[in-house]
């Protein structure tokens, strides 16, 4: 049954109708649509009307609440871009992407740049009616905790200047280190540019709706791999977010992570995995360099290729690309490839290209790719029969992931190569780039050959080895097959040189025969195929492809495969473990040499091993309690984001949790552990932070502890923070509460207060919020109890908004997202002291501390029996 909405819902919407006359316009009038599943759907539209911008749309009270941003959303929190309050607008245009008519109100091209599910810090009424709105947005685009605050109204504004601020969190980044507007330009419904959306007739709103014309349909030219239909003339300046820059003498190359599974979705084009040499072609004054990924110049061994890129329409360029020779299927043959290198072969080579990161005097890098791929398919149709076949477009295909991953393996091509249709172009390994293998097939590092046997002549086997994470040469395994009679000849022509008289691995043993082995220089690659890696490590039934001139030694490790479940009948597939692996309490730890904080040197197993060290202290606060999470899969290097909800290919050790909660039938994900093993288990999945709610399992409805978080504002330091904390201490002590105090893990420090499950969430929040409120009327020029940056110049924030339903706080002894792998410790408050900064309690010190320690410095909180009472209420002014 269709939730009504509220007549509060439909008035709002009187603004909105009096600005357009429905009988010229299809737009929407309201009311055609209930509440979102949610009942707190979030939108971001980018809008092209008179002037571009960007609206934010926040679902209350059964309408979407609406402020055009000029300047568009910021994950900066030093960036507050102003919002203007608009009329409100109905639930039906949260859907919409499209163009509305010239001539209409609003006419121009709309796209859906990211939607989503909010949720209100506090009362989302009471803070837009007095011009405070906190909330945090769950997008595929924007997330963490925001502030809407309504700027002093001058004469004519009404009140309707507002700032959108991004609050410091962990999903907050800098506009120099990560512009989202610029990054992640296309729609989330679509995946299509704001030229595409306007170069489409069919996505005009003239049949309203809650499905307007266009809405929410993928269009067949980008679903099938097709180039946008809008060109730029081959100027490449038109890119977006393309910048003058010089041309650089050599760039490295973007290096694409592996994965299991292909990845699903239109916002991911599919190009073949091609068996070649990487290289780049730097082009100047009509002069083309071929360089290889460590910048060795190989345009002497390809003549045919620089001539071929010389004849392209650019003055200035890097193009990216893989030279390769066809076999009579079409297909790249490596073998082939090396045989042509090491003869005097210079003709026949295939220079498939695939991304142009510079051109005309402009830097592309922070350009969609499927822009910049737009114009190097443009710069190769313009040079004609010049360039062709000698150098070829590499074609893609965008969406359907898994089918063009299994016509490849049907073809027994390699693999495929997936990136993200709006990734900008990174000299380094990432995970907007990635490869999904049809068989295994990596490099290795040569150490060693055996004698040929009966009629073999030049060698046996090749002796292969890997690099770990220490930089020490590990023995994986032989390769015997795979060899021609002539590269056998070769390849004991330049091992002899190289021939020593002890091991270069560090296991040599691991080896069945060493005693027959001559050892040589760790000074070649080899390109091997290979079935599967034996428990041992060693690679299984392995063939030879050939020796690669292109890579140092150096680098070759094994490859890191990001884990994704797999699907098999419908159940999730664990992924065998790798010989690499490390169990930890009986869990096993994938790459456990992962280094997390990349700046400390800490690594995925020391993080493990810190929680089973403090399991007994940290076990009693997040067992069977409703938990959110901070996942870092790849460590601060990589992606963070908030994982509430139990995904597919969890370990078993943890459950889910659903709380259904308000009228409108929302709900609130968590995660719950039970054990050791689950606690290590978050470990292994990448979980730098533990966030828990302030209750348990088994009474979601009475918080047993009330949380003051200090939040040390601009100007603050830590020694006054540790003199506020003790003030508050007091201050509670007067109400006859005990408190107890831990380091937040970043700059501040946080209060807890045990209580008796007598109280509900309501009596907990409006409790705590009288407390703050009380602390600021004492000492205003020491306190603040609003999150308004303004207000919090040499002041501490007294946050009091985490003692309510589904809020968290940082579990104590959890480790943070941040640099120096600080832990939030609980300290007593005899060793509270400026003497003892947060810094100094990290994943390596506090496991120490806790050994030197006599008593818990939390000794008597689960035994601590106090409740919120009338008598503390009725001091604090509190009715009822």
């Amino acid at each position: 049954m269709a939730r009504k909405r509220s007549n509060k819902g439909r008035a709002d919407l009187a603004e909105y109708r009096r600005k357009r006359d429905f009988e010229r316009t299809s737009e929407p009038a309201g009311g055609d649509l209930p509440a979102s599943e949610s009942g707190r759907l979030f939108v971001v539209q980018k809008h092209a009307a008179r002037q571009l911008h960007y609206d934010l749309r926040l679902e209350l009270d059964g309408t979407l609440k609406s402020w055009a941003l000029p300047r568009g959303p910021s994950l900066d929190p030093k960036q507050r871009p102003l919002a203007v309050l608009v009329e409100d607008h109905p639930i039906e245009y949260g859907a919409f992407e499209g163009i509305i008519p010239k001539g209409e109100y609003g006419g121009g091209t709309v796209m859906l740049w990211d939607h989503g599910r909010w949720e209100s810090i506090g009362d989302p009424v009471e803070g837009f009616a007095r011009g405070d709105l906190k909330f945090r947005l769950f997008g595929e685009k924007l997330a963490g905790a925001w502030a809407l605050a309504r700027m002093g109204p001058k004469a004519g504004e009404g009140g309707k200047n507002w700032l959108l601020i991004k609050k410091k969190d962990d999903a907050s980044r800098s506009v120099q280190s990560f512009n989202v507007l610029a990054e992640r330009p296309f729609s989330v419904l679509s995946g299509r540019t704001m030229e595409q959306i306007a170069d489409d007739p069919e996505a005009v709103w003239t049949e309203g709706g809650s499905q307007p014309t266009g809405s929410g349909r993928k269009r067949n030219r980008v679903a099938t791999g097709g180039l946008p239909a809008r060109a730029p003339g081959l100027d490449p300046s038109q890119l977006d977010n393309a910048r003058q820059a010089k041309l650089p003498d050599t760039l490295k190359p973007q290096l694409a992570t592996r994965v299991p599974e292909a990845p699903h979705g239109d916002d991911w084009l599919h190009e073949i995995k091609l068996d070649g040499y990487r290289m780049m072609c730097r082009l100047t004054g009509g002069t083309a360099r071929l360089l290889t990924r460590n910048g060795f110049d190989w345009t002497d061994r390809m003549p045919d290729v620089a001539r071929a890129a010389e004849s392209l329409p650019v003055d200035q360029a890097i193009i990216d690309g893989e030279v390769v020779i066809l076999d009579a299927r079409g297909i790249s043959d490596f073998q082939a490839l090396q045989n042509a290198f090491r003869g005097s072969r210079k003709a026949g080579f295939v220079y498939f290209v695939f991304d142009v990161p510079f051109a005309g005097g402009y830097d592309l890098r922070r350009s969609p790719l499927l822009e910049r791929k737009r114009l190097l398919k443009e710069l190769l149709d313009a040079a004609g029969p010049a360039a062709r076949p000698v150098i070829q477009f590499c074609d893609h295909i965008v969406g359907k992931g898994p089918v063009v991953f299994q016509e490849a393996a049907r073809s027994h091509l390699e693999g495929i190569i997936s990136k993200r249709v709006g990734a900008a172009y990174e000299s380094r390994r990432t995970d907007s780039w990635l490869k999904v293998k049809c068989i295994h097939r990596q490099d290795f590092v040569v150490g060693g050959f055996t004698l040929p046997a009966k009629s073999r002549s030049g060698i046996g086997a090749l002796l292969l080895g890997l690099h770990d994470p220490g930089g020490r040469l590990v023995y994986r395994g032989r390769v015997g097959t795979g060899f021609t009679d002539a590269s056998l000849e070769e390849l004991a022509g330049v091992l002899e040189p190289l021939v020593r008289d002890t091991p270069p691995f560090v296991n040599p043993d691991a080896d069945p025969e060493p005693r027959s082995v001559r050892w040589v220089e760790p000074q070649l690659v080899a390109e091997v195929e290979f079935i599967a890696w034996t428990d041992e490590g060693l690679v299984r039934h392995a063939s030879f492809r050939g020796l690669r001139d292109d890579i140092d030694p150096a680098d070759v490790g094994r490859e890191v495969q990001l884990s994704r479940p797999r699907r098999r009948a419908g159940k999730v597939v664990k992924a065998p473990a790798s010989p690499d692996d490390a169990f930890v309490a009986g869990v096993r730890i994938s790459h456990p040499q992962r280094t997390v904080y990349p700046e400390d040197g800490v690594t995925k197993l020391d993080v493990a091993r810190y929680y089973e060290t403090i399991a007994d202290r940290i076990l009693p606060f997040v067992v069977k309690r409703p938990l959110s999470l901070v996942r870092c899969p790849l460590g601060l290097a990589g992606e963070a984001f908030y994982q509430r909800e139990l995904g597919e290919g969890f370990p078993e050790k943890l459950r889910g949790l659903t709380v259904a909660r308000g009228r409108k039938g929302s709900e609130d994900h968590a995660v719950l552990i039970d054990d050791a093993a689950g606690l290590i288990a978050l470990a292994q999945m990448g979980v730098l932070e533990i966030h828990t709610w302030g209750c348990r399992e088994d009474n979601l409805d009475r918080p047993d502890h009330l949380v003051f978080d200090l939040d040390p504002g601009p100007g603050i330091e830590w020694e006054h923070v540790v003199e506020s904390a003790r003030f508050v201490r007091d201050y509670l002590v007067k109400l006859d509460l005990k408190s107890f105090v831990k380091t937040s893990g970043g700059k501040g420090l946080h209060v807890v207060v045990p209580i008796a499950r007598r109280s509900g969430w309501e009596e907990a929040k409006a409790f705590s919020k009288a407390i703050a409120d009380d602390l600021v009327r004492i000492a205003p020029m020491n306190f603040v109890a609003t999150m308004a940056k303004s207000q919090r110049q040499f002041r501490i924030f007294i946050d009091y908004l985490r003692n309510q339903l589904g809020s968290t706080s940082i579990a104590p002894y959890s480790t943070r997202a941040l640099t120096g792998a600080t832990v939030s410790t609980p300290l007593s408050w005899q060793e509270l002291s400026a003497k003892l900064p947060p810094r100094e309690l990290n994943v390596r010190t506090v496991p120490a501390r806790l050994t030197r320690q006599r008593q818990d410095p939390w000794e008597g909180f689960r035994s601590t029996r106090q409740s919120i009472t009338a008598a503390m209420k009725r001091s604090l002014g509190i009715k009822g």
